[in-house]
Protein backbone atom coordinates (compact mmCIF):
# COMPACT_ATOMS: atom_id res chain seq x y z
CA UNK A 1 0.00 0.00 0.00
CA UNK A 2 2.68 2.94 0.68
CA UNK A 3 4.35 1.37 -2.59
CA UNK A 4 1.47 2.59 -4.33
CA UNK A 5 0.69 5.87 -2.64
CA UNK A 6 4.49 6.83 -3.17
CA UNK A 7 3.71 5.73 -7.39
CA UNK A 8 0.62 8.46 -6.60
CA UNK A 9 2.75 11.20 -5.45
CA UNK A 10 5.57 10.42 -7.81
CA UNK A 11 3.15 10.54 -10.62
CA UNK A 12 1.39 13.77 -9.45
CA UNK A 13 4.63 15.26 -8.64
CA UNK A 14 5.56 14.67 -12.48
CA UNK A 15 2.37 15.77 -13.88
CA UNK A 16 3.14 19.16 -11.44
CA UNK A 17 6.38 19.94 -13.34
CA UNK A 18 4.58 19.33 -16.43
CA UNK A 19 2.21 21.52 -15.99
CA UNK A 20 4.51 24.42 -15.28
CA UNK A 21 6.54 23.89 -18.11
CA UNK A 22 3.34 24.06 -20.34
CA UNK A 23 1.83 27.32 -18.53
CA UNK A 24 5.26 28.78 -16.28
CA UNK A 25 4.67 30.68 -13.44
CA UNK A 26 3.92 34.12 -14.43
CA UNK A 27 4.17 36.93 -11.76
CA UNK A 28 0.68 39.09 -11.65
CA UNK A 29 1.18 42.31 -9.52
CA UNK A 30 -1.58 42.52 -7.20
CA UNK A 31 -4.03 45.84 -6.96
CA UNK A 32 -1.56 48.68 -6.04
CA UNK A 33 -2.39 52.73 -5.67
CA UNK A 34 -0.12 55.24 -4.34
CA UNK A 35 3.09 53.63 -6.35
CA UNK A 36 5.59 55.54 -8.97
CA UNK A 37 5.91 54.64 -12.63
CA UNK A 38 8.74 54.84 -14.85
CA UNK A 39 9.66 54.29 -18.28
CA UNK A 40 13.39 53.67 -18.86
CA UNK A 41 14.45 54.00 -22.50
CA UNK A 42 17.22 52.02 -22.74
CA UNK A 43 15.80 48.82 -21.62
CA UNK A 44 12.53 49.22 -22.88
CA UNK A 45 10.82 48.63 -19.52
CA UNK A 46 8.26 50.14 -17.67
CA UNK A 47 9.33 49.65 -13.54
CA UNK A 48 6.32 50.06 -10.82
CA UNK A 49 8.11 50.97 -7.84
CA UNK A 50 5.78 51.18 -4.18
CA UNK A 51 2.23 51.44 -3.56
CA UNK A 52 -0.21 50.17 -1.04
CA UNK A 53 -2.04 47.16 -1.68
CA UNK A 54 -5.34 47.22 0.75
CA UNK A 55 -5.64 43.20 -0.39
CA UNK A 56 -2.38 42.26 1.30
CA UNK A 57 -1.76 45.28 3.86
CA UNK A 58 1.79 44.35 6.21
CA UNK A 59 1.00 43.79 9.82
CA UNK A 60 1.94 46.51 11.91
CA UNK A 61 4.62 44.91 14.12
CA UNK A 62 6.26 43.50 10.79
CA UNK A 63 6.74 46.84 8.84
CA UNK A 64 10.64 47.02 9.09
CA UNK A 65 10.53 43.72 7.35
CA UNK A 66 7.64 44.53 4.81
CA UNK A 67 9.56 45.30 1.31
CA UNK A 68 7.67 47.47 -1.22
CA UNK A 69 6.46 45.96 -4.40
CA UNK A 70 8.62 46.53 -7.66
CA UNK A 71 8.75 45.11 -10.74
CA UNK A 72 9.04 45.93 -14.18
CA UNK A 73 6.79 45.72 -17.03
CA UNK A 74 8.69 44.15 -20.31
CA UNK A 75 8.04 46.50 -23.68
CA UNK A 76 11.18 44.84 -25.84
CA UNK A 77 8.94 43.18 -28.17
CA UNK A 78 12.21 40.76 -29.35
CA UNK A 79 12.15 39.73 -25.62
CA UNK A 80 11.04 35.94 -24.15
CA UNK A 81 9.44 38.29 -21.67
CA UNK A 82 7.64 40.73 -23.71
CA UNK A 83 4.05 42.18 -22.25
CA UNK A 84 5.16 40.26 -19.04
CA UNK A 85 5.21 41.82 -15.51
CA UNK A 86 8.72 40.43 -14.27
CA UNK A 87 8.62 40.41 -10.33
CA UNK A 88 12.38 41.79 -8.60
CA UNK A 89 10.87 41.71 -5.18
CA UNK A 90 11.48 38.39 -5.25
CA UNK A 91 15.06 38.53 -6.79
CA UNK A 92 16.29 40.47 -3.88
CA UNK A 93 15.40 43.97 -4.69
CA UNK A 94 14.08 45.25 -1.16
CA UNK A 95 13.01 48.75 -1.01
CA UNK A 96 11.32 49.98 2.42
CA UNK A 97 7.39 49.93 1.85
CA UNK A 98 6.91 53.61 0.36
CA UNK A 99 3.79 55.25 -0.51
CA UNK A 100 2.72 58.57 -2.73
CA UNK A 101 6.78 58.75 -3.87
CA UNK A 102 8.42 59.79 -6.60
CA UNK A 103 10.46 58.12 -9.19
CA UNK A 104 12.69 59.69 -11.98
CA UNK A 105 15.51 58.87 -14.22
CA UNK A 106 18.67 59.93 -13.91
CA UNK A 107 22.70 59.54 -13.63
CA UNK A 108 25.10 59.99 -16.18
CA UNK A 109 23.78 57.66 -18.34
CA UNK A 110 20.36 57.87 -17.67
CA UNK A 111 20.03 54.25 -16.79
CA UNK A 112 19.29 54.86 -13.01
CA UNK A 113 16.08 55.22 -10.93
CA UNK A 114 16.09 57.25 -8.20
CA UNK A 115 13.33 57.36 -5.89
CA UNK A 116 12.24 60.15 -3.84
CA UNK A 117 10.11 61.18 -1.12
CA UNK A 118 6.75 59.81 -0.18
CA UNK A 119 4.86 58.70 2.68
CA UNK A 120 7.64 56.12 4.30
CA UNK A 121 6.03 53.72 6.95
CA UNK A 122 9.38 51.65 8.20
CA UNK A 123 10.70 53.97 11.10
CA UNK A 124 13.84 52.25 10.67
CA UNK A 125 14.56 51.49 7.36
CA UNK A 126 13.37 55.68 6.75
CA UNK A 127 16.17 56.94 4.07
CA UNK A 128 14.31 59.46 2.04
CA UNK A 129 16.28 58.40 -0.96
CA UNK A 130 17.24 55.57 -3.55
CA UNK A 131 19.05 54.94 -6.10
CA UNK A 132 18.65 51.84 -8.76
CA UNK A 133 20.83 50.64 -11.19
CA UNK A 134 18.35 49.08 -13.72
CA UNK A 135 21.77 47.42 -15.40
CA UNK A 136 22.53 45.43 -11.67
CA UNK A 137 19.07 45.50 -10.32
CA UNK A 138 21.35 47.21 -7.26
CA UNK A 139 19.26 49.33 -5.22
CA UNK A 140 21.40 51.49 -2.91
CA UNK A 141 21.30 54.85 -0.69
CA UNK A 142 23.43 57.15 -1.86
CA UNK A 143 25.51 59.96 -0.16
CA UNK A 144 23.53 63.07 -0.72
CA UNK A 145 24.79 66.83 -0.53
CA UNK A 146 23.43 69.80 0.12
CA UNK A 147 19.81 70.52 2.71
CA UNK A 148 17.31 67.80 2.32
CA UNK A 149 13.87 68.76 2.27
CA UNK A 150 11.41 67.87 4.40
CA UNK A 151 9.71 64.07 3.79
CA UNK A 152 6.17 64.97 2.24
CA UNK A 153 4.26 63.53 -0.45
CA UNK A 154 1.29 64.15 -3.18
CA UNK A 155 4.07 65.82 -5.16
CA UNK A 156 4.73 65.27 -9.17
CA UNK A 157 8.23 65.67 -10.47
CA UNK A 158 9.78 66.33 -13.82
CA UNK A 159 13.36 65.19 -14.40
CA UNK A 160 15.68 67.26 -17.35
CA UNK A 161 19.03 67.11 -18.22
CA UNK A 162 19.77 65.07 -14.60
CA UNK A 163 17.89 66.90 -12.51
CA UNK A 164 14.31 66.01 -10.86
CA UNK A 165 12.17 68.95 -10.14
CA UNK A 166 8.99 68.89 -7.14
CA UNK A 167 7.01 71.03 -6.13
CA UNK A 168 4.38 71.69 -2.95
CA UNK A 169 3.19 68.65 -1.64
CA UNK A 170 1.77 67.70 2.01
CA UNK A 171 1.76 65.62 5.19
CA UNK A 172 -1.22 64.41 7.02
CA UNK A 173 -4.60 63.91 5.71
CA UNK A 174 -7.92 64.90 6.37
CA UNK A 175 -8.07 67.67 9.21
CA UNK A 176 -4.38 66.84 9.83
CA UNK A 177 -3.78 68.33 6.23
CA UNK A 178 -0.59 70.42 6.16
CA UNK A 179 0.58 71.51 2.39
CA UNK A 180 3.65 72.85 1.05
CA UNK A 181 5.13 75.87 -1.02
CA UNK A 182 8.79 74.74 -1.67
CA UNK A 183 10.55 74.09 -4.65
CA UNK A 184 13.54 71.70 -4.05
CA UNK A 185 15.66 70.53 -7.45
CA UNK A 186 17.84 67.30 -6.96
CA UNK A 187 20.88 67.05 -9.10
CA UNK A 188 21.51 63.14 -10.47
CA UNK A 189 24.40 63.34 -11.34
CA UNK A 190 26.31 65.69 -8.94
CA UNK A 191 24.12 64.26 -6.17
CA UNK A 192 23.02 67.09 -4.43
CA UNK A 193 20.01 69.06 -3.30
CA UNK A 194 19.17 72.59 -4.68
CA UNK A 195 16.16 74.64 -3.87
CA UNK A 196 14.44 76.85 -6.95
CA UNK A 197 12.79 79.76 -7.46
CA UNK A 198 9.22 80.73 -6.26
CA UNK A 199 8.59 84.25 -7.09
CA UNK A 200 5.07 84.17 -8.91
CA UNK A 201 4.60 80.43 -8.15
CA UNK A 202 1.43 78.53 -6.43
CA UNK A 203 1.21 79.02 -2.94
CA UNK A 204 0.73 75.51 -2.39
CA UNK A 205 -0.35 72.50 -4.51
CA UNK A 206 -0.70 68.56 -3.67
CA UNK A 207 -1.60 65.88 -5.68
CA UNK A 208 -1.41 67.55 -9.13
CA UNK A 209 0.15 66.65 -12.83
CA UNK A 210 3.72 68.26 -14.09
CA UNK A 211 4.05 67.37 -17.51
CA UNK A 212 7.70 68.30 -19.54
CA UNK A 213 6.91 70.68 -22.86
CA UNK A 214 10.43 71.68 -24.39
CA UNK A 215 12.05 72.89 -21.14
CA UNK A 216 8.66 74.14 -19.39
CA UNK A 217 6.69 72.23 -16.53
CA UNK A 218 3.24 72.60 -16.64
CA UNK A 219 1.24 72.39 -13.70
CA UNK A 220 -1.93 70.98 -13.99
CA UNK A 221 -4.96 70.67 -11.27
CA UNK A 222 -4.33 69.19 -7.31
CA UNK A 223 -5.99 70.57 -4.06
CA UNK A 224 -4.81 74.05 -2.61
CA UNK A 225 -6.23 72.88 0.61
CA UNK A 226 -8.11 69.87 1.74
CA UNK A 227 -11.30 70.76 -0.99
CA UNK A 228 -10.20 73.62 -2.43
CA UNK A 229 -9.20 72.31 -5.84
CA UNK A 230 -7.49 74.30 -8.39
CA UNK A 231 -9.61 75.39 -11.26
CA UNK A 232 -8.62 73.23 -14.44
CA UNK A 233 -8.61 76.70 -16.50
CA UNK A 234 -5.29 77.71 -14.18
CA UNK A 235 -2.55 76.24 -15.93
CA UNK A 236 1.23 77.46 -14.07
CA UNK A 237 3.89 77.13 -15.56
CA UNK A 238 7.82 76.83 -14.82
CA UNK A 239 10.44 77.86 -17.73
CA UNK A 240 13.25 75.38 -16.47
CA UNK A 241 16.33 77.87 -18.31
CA UNK A 242 15.13 81.21 -17.25
CA UNK A 243 14.15 79.94 -13.89
CA UNK A 244 10.82 81.84 -13.66
CA UNK A 245 7.12 80.85 -13.01
CA UNK A 246 3.96 82.30 -14.94
CA UNK A 247 0.26 81.85 -15.15
CA UNK A 248 -1.60 81.26 -17.88
CA UNK A 249 -5.34 80.58 -17.90
CA UNK A 250 -6.40 77.55 -20.64
CA UNK A 251 -9.90 77.98 -22.29
CA UNK A 252 -12.05 75.53 -24.48
CA UNK A 253 -13.94 75.96 -27.86
CA UNK A 254 -17.34 74.70 -26.30
CA UNK A 255 -18.20 74.94 -22.21
CA UNK A 256 -19.58 71.72 -22.38
CA UNK A 257 -16.49 70.52 -23.29
CA UNK A 258 -14.34 72.01 -20.46
CA UNK A 259 -13.09 69.15 -18.05
CA UNK A 260 -13.64 69.12 -14.45
CA UNK A 261 -10.67 70.09 -11.52
CA UNK A 262 -9.09 67.23 -10.18
CA UNK A 263 -6.74 65.63 -8.06
CA UNK A 264 -4.76 62.47 -8.36
CA UNK A 265 -4.73 62.35 -11.71
CA UNK A 266 -2.21 61.92 -14.46
CA UNK A 267 -1.05 63.34 -17.46
CA UNK A 268 1.37 62.88 -20.30
CA UNK A 269 3.01 64.01 -23.70
CA UNK A 270 2.11 63.32 -27.11
CA UNK A 271 2.74 65.89 -29.78
CA UNK A 272 2.88 68.74 -28.06
CA UNK A 273 -0.54 67.65 -26.59
CA UNK A 274 -0.84 66.88 -23.04
CA UNK A 275 -3.00 63.88 -21.77
CA UNK A 276 -4.86 64.37 -18.59
CA UNK A 277 -6.55 61.48 -17.33
CA UNK A 278 -8.79 60.44 -14.51
CA UNK A 279 -8.22 62.08 -10.60
CA UNK A 280 -10.96 62.75 -8.23
CA UNK A 281 -13.31 65.96 -7.00
CA UNK A 282 -15.03 66.16 -3.43
CA UNK A 283 -16.63 69.06 -1.92
CA UNK A 284 -17.81 70.40 1.78
CA UNK A 285 -21.54 68.78 0.59
CA UNK A 286 -19.91 64.69 -0.66
CA UNK A 287 -18.75 62.39 2.45
CA UNK A 288 -16.59 60.56 0.03
CA UNK A 289 -14.51 61.35 -3.53
CA UNK A 290 -16.15 61.74 -7.13
CA UNK A 291 -14.80 60.72 -10.30
CA UNK A 292 -13.67 63.89 -12.35
CA UNK A 293 -15.82 65.30 -15.00
CA UNK A 294 -14.54 64.02 -18.17
CA UNK A 295 -12.04 61.52 -17.20
CA UNK A 296 -10.01 61.78 -20.62
CA UNK A 297 -9.28 65.16 -21.70
CA UNK A 298 -6.50 66.76 -24.01
CA UNK A 299 -5.12 70.17 -23.48
CA UNK A 300 -2.86 71.66 -26.47
CA UNK A 301 0.11 73.01 -24.95
CA UNK A 302 0.71 75.35 -27.76
CA UNK A 303 -2.60 76.79 -28.06
CA UNK A 304 -4.09 76.49 -23.98
CA UNK A 305 -7.28 74.92 -25.29
CA UNK A 306 -8.90 71.94 -23.50
CA UNK A 307 -10.54 69.10 -25.80
CA UNK A 308 -12.57 65.70 -24.97
CA UNK A 309 -10.81 63.16 -27.41
CA UNK A 310 -13.24 60.59 -29.08
CA UNK A 311 -13.10 56.83 -27.75
CA UNK A 312 -14.19 53.85 -29.86
CA UNK A 313 -15.35 52.37 -26.35
CA UNK A 314 -16.27 55.18 -23.96
CA UNK A 315 -16.82 53.32 -20.47
CA UNK A 316 -13.41 53.81 -19.55
CA UNK A 317 -12.19 53.02 -16.31
CA UNK A 318 -12.58 56.33 -13.34
CA UNK A 319 -9.53 55.66 -11.82
CA UNK A 320 -7.10 57.60 -8.74
CA UNK A 321 -3.41 57.39 -7.55
CA UNK A 322 -2.52 55.36 -10.52
CA UNK A 323 0.34 55.91 -12.78
CA UNK A 324 0.44 56.61 -16.77
CA UNK A 325 3.31 55.72 -18.87
CA UNK A 326 4.03 57.02 -21.99
CA UNK A 327 6.04 55.02 -25.05
CA UNK A 328 5.64 56.93 -28.17
CA UNK A 329 2.31 56.74 -28.96
CA UNK A 330 1.11 54.05 -26.68
CA UNK A 331 -0.44 55.35 -22.82
CA UNK A 332 -0.37 52.51 -20.22
CA UNK A 333 -2.46 53.02 -17.54
CA UNK A 334 -2.09 51.38 -14.33
CA UNK A 335 -3.62 50.37 -10.93
CA UNK A 336 -4.58 53.03 -9.07
CA UNK A 337 -8.21 53.57 -6.94
CA UNK A 338 -12.17 53.26 -9.00
CA UNK A 339 -13.46 56.49 -8.23
CA UNK A 340 -17.04 55.31 -9.15
CA UNK A 341 -17.09 52.81 -6.51
CA UNK A 342 -17.57 55.04 -3.54
CA UNK A 343 -19.62 52.87 -1.42
CA UNK A 344 -16.73 50.06 -1.63
CA UNK A 345 -14.12 49.67 1.45
CA UNK A 346 -11.76 47.72 -1.53
CA UNK A 347 -11.59 50.50 -4.48
CA UNK A 348 -8.43 49.18 -5.72
CA UNK A 349 -7.54 48.17 -9.56
CA UNK A 350 -5.88 45.27 -9.84
CA UNK A 351 -5.37 45.70 -14.14
CA UNK A 352 -3.01 47.98 -16.74
CA UNK A 353 -5.05 49.51 -19.47
CA UNK A 354 -3.36 50.46 -22.98
CA UNK A 355 -4.27 53.14 -25.18
CA UNK A 356 -3.20 53.75 -28.60
CA UNK A 357 -2.64 57.90 -29.40
CA UNK A 358 -1.81 58.09 -32.67
CA UNK A 359 -5.53 59.29 -33.48
CA UNK A 360 -7.05 61.49 -30.89
CA UNK A 361 -10.37 61.22 -32.59
CA UNK A 362 -10.30 57.24 -32.65
CA UNK A 363 -8.41 56.23 -29.48
CA UNK A 364 -8.48 52.70 -28.89
CA UNK A 365 -8.00 51.45 -25.71
CA UNK A 366 -7.84 47.60 -23.88
CA UNK A 367 -7.88 45.94 -20.60
CA UNK A 368 -4.19 45.20 -20.74
CA UNK A 369 -2.78 41.18 -20.69
CA UNK A 370 -0.48 39.03 -22.57
CA UNK A 371 -2.84 37.53 -25.02
CA UNK A 372 -4.10 41.38 -26.32
CA UNK A 373 -0.95 42.84 -26.73
CA UNK A 374 0.54 41.76 -30.10
CA UNK A 375 2.24 43.19 -33.12
CA UNK A 376 -0.93 44.24 -34.98
CA UNK A 377 -2.04 46.23 -32.73
CA UNK A 378 1.02 48.05 -31.65
CA UNK A 379 1.55 51.46 -33.77
CA UNK A 380 4.09 51.15 -35.99
CA UNK A 381 5.65 54.08 -34.59
CA UNK A 382 6.25 52.01 -31.81
CA UNK A 383 7.65 48.96 -33.29
CA UNK A 384 11.45 48.19 -33.11
CA UNK A 385 13.68 48.16 -36.14
CA UNK A 386 12.81 45.12 -38.14
CA UNK A 387 16.41 44.05 -38.69
CA UNK A 388 17.63 44.61 -35.28
CA UNK A 389 19.46 41.28 -34.22
CA UNK A 390 17.62 39.37 -31.16
CA UNK A 391 19.84 40.02 -27.58
CA UNK A 392 21.86 36.93 -28.13
CA UNK A 393 21.07 36.11 -24.51
CA UNK A 394 17.64 35.88 -24.89
CA UNK A 395 15.79 33.46 -26.27
CA UNK A 396 13.32 34.18 -29.11
CA UNK A 397 9.68 33.06 -29.19
CA UNK A 398 9.81 30.27 -31.58
CA UNK A 399 12.79 29.28 -29.30
CA UNK A 400 11.40 29.29 -26.26
CA UNK A 401 8.37 27.04 -28.24
CA UNK A 402 10.96 24.74 -29.27
CA UNK A 403 12.16 24.45 -25.51
CA UNK A 404 8.81 23.49 -24.22
CA UNK A 405 7.91 21.59 -26.19
CA UNK A 406 11.04 19.53 -26.06
CA UNK A 407 10.52 20.10 -22.46
CA UNK A 408 6.96 18.18 -22.42
CA UNK A 409 8.98 15.65 -24.73
CA UNK A 410 11.05 14.93 -22.15
CA UNK A 411 8.89 14.65 -19.22
CA UNK A 412 6.49 12.49 -21.28
CA UNK A 413 9.39 10.11 -21.96
CA UNK A 414 10.59 10.13 -18.59
CA UNK A 415 6.68 9.82 -17.10
CA UNK A 416 6.18 6.92 -19.84
CA UNK A 417 9.64 4.84 -18.24
CA UNK A 418 8.40 5.23 -15.01
CA UNK A 419 4.62 3.61 -15.75
CA UNK A 420 6.72 0.98 -17.65
CA UNK A 421 8.62 -0.03 -14.78
CA UNK A 422 6.26 0.33 -12.33
CA UNK A 423 3.96 -1.73 -13.58
CA UNK A 424 6.67 -4.13 -14.07
CA UNK A 425 7.49 -4.39 -10.75
CA UNK A 426 4.01 -4.44 -9.20
CA UNK A 427 3.55 -7.61 -11.65
CA UNK A 428 6.59 -8.99 -10.19
CA UNK A 429 5.47 -7.92 -6.82
CA UNK A 430 2.37 -10.17 -7.57
CA UNK A 431 3.93 -13.09 -8.77
CA UNK A 432 6.40 -13.23 -5.57
CA UNK A 433 3.12 -12.90 -3.03
CA UNK A 434 2.11 -15.96 -4.99
CA UNK A 435 4.91 -18.17 -4.46
CA UNK A 436 5.90 -16.87 -1.22
CA UNK A 437 2.63 -17.08 1.19
CA UNK A 438 4.60 -15.96 3.96
CA UNK A 439 5.61 -12.71 2.69
CA UNK A 440 3.11 -10.16 4.68
CA UNK A 441 4.65 -7.03 2.27
CA UNK A 442 6.13 -5.18 5.40
CA UNK A 443 8.56 -2.50 4.10
CA UNK A 444 11.80 -1.85 6.86
CA UNK A 445 13.52 1.50 6.77
CA UNK A 446 16.78 -0.78 6.85
CA UNK A 447 15.51 -1.60 3.55
CA UNK A 448 16.59 2.22 2.09
CA UNK A 449 19.12 3.01 4.21
CA UNK A 450 22.62 4.06 2.64
CA UNK A 451 24.28 3.19 6.24
CA UNK A 452 23.41 0.65 9.24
Amino acid sequence: MMYKNYNHHLIFIILCQLLNVVFGQQFNPGPLFGHAAVYVEPRNNIYYIGGYNYNNPPEDSNISNTSSEFFYLDLQINSANFSKFIDLKSQGVNLPLSVHHNAEVGGVNQDSIFIIEGLILDEINNSTLYKFDTNTNELSVPVIQGNAPPIRKGMRSVSYEGKIYLFGGQTGSGTDLILFSRFDIFDTINLNWQVGSLVNSPVTRTLYTATLVKGVIYYIGGRKQRNNFSPITEIYQYDIVRNTWSLKTATTASTENMPGSRAGHSAILVDDKIYVYGGFFSSNDTSYDLPAKETLAILDSTTLVWSIPSLQNPNIPNLAYHTATIVNTLMIISFGNRTDLPNQIDQTNSLSYEFFLEDPQNILWYPMTSDNITDSQIPSSFLPDPNAKLDPQRPSSSGKMVLVFTSIGSVVVVLTIFVAISLAYRRTKRNKIRTDPFDDGKVTHQQFATSQ
